[in-house]
């Protein structure tokens, strides 16, 4: 039981630090995902005749969260912090873990201090950064299959070593035993608790490993993978240590 609580602590240890690294992902793709809408309420809010401020404005009331509560921040500051809409506009964005979103601040920072059309070089921008999101949301649900078939491995992991330890090592330890001994040399029983720790630990480094790749290519971040690694760090110490608790 201590040797499962130990590893169980050092699963939720882990996946607390990923659990950060997760939020901060899923918190830029909904972020960048939204940027296109978000150009095209401006475009449209600028070509009715609506100033910047005026058409972030209307983009806050109507976009949804995220990207209304990274423009409220903007309208905030412009107000209390005395700075105009792009300035506010390029100080969110260095606050905001996200390259999209600087992109689409100096886009709109630069066309309206520059006196360039300003409707067009949105729409135009609109366009392209659509082109990019659904680049990337194609990419992610080609990927998202992964994460299933991660913890899939990993329930597979704790059957097989189950089966190891609680249907072959008992059966050898028989077959050991009843051996004869040669020379006064009689063969040593393999202890279950030591090989449950001994293949627990060789199965958890798998696991952090496949977490850890799990995180890069779906979350395009490594500490987001930890969150992953985590949950199945616990799994496997709960499939490992679960038939001992029945009884087998």
């Amino acid at each position: 039981m201590s040797d499962f609580l130990v590893f169980v602590l050092v699963g939720l240890v882990l996946a607390g630090v990923g659990f950060g690294g997760w939020r901060r992902a899923v918190y830029v793709y909904r972020l960048e995902g939204q940027i296109p809408q978000v150009l095209r309420v401006l475009s449209d809010a600028v070509s009715a005749g609506l100033s910047l401020r005026g058409a972030v404005e209307s983009a806050a009331a109507l976009a949804l969260r995220p990207m209304a509560d990274v423009l409220r921040r903007v309208l905030t500051l412009s107000e209390v912090g005395g700075l105009t809409v792009e300035e506010a506009l390029w100080r969110v964005a260095g606050e905001v873990p996200s390259p999209n979103f600087r992109r689409f601040a100096l886009i709109v920072t630069e066309a309206a201090r520059s006196g360039a059309r300003l409707p067009e070089v949105l729409d135009v921008s609109a366009r392209s950064f659509a082109t990019v999101v659904e680049f990337r949301q194609s990419v992610a649900s080609q990927l998202r299959p992964y994460v299933a078939l991660y913890y899939a491995i990993v329930v597979v992991l704790a059957v097989l070593t189950d089966v190891l330890i609680y249907m072959l090592l008992p059966q050898l330890a028989q077959m050991m035993a009843a051996a004869p001994a040669q020379g006064g040399i009689k063969a040593a029983v393999l202890d279950k608790s030591a090989v449950l720790r001994a293949l627990y630990l060789s199965g958890f480094a798998g696991v952090l490993v496949g977490g850890l790749v799990v995180g890069r290519v779906v979350y395009n971040s490594a500490r987001a993978g930890l969150l992953h690694a985590g949950v199945g760090a616990v799994v496997l110490a709960v499939g490992l240590w679960a038939p001992a608790w029945m009884g087998y």
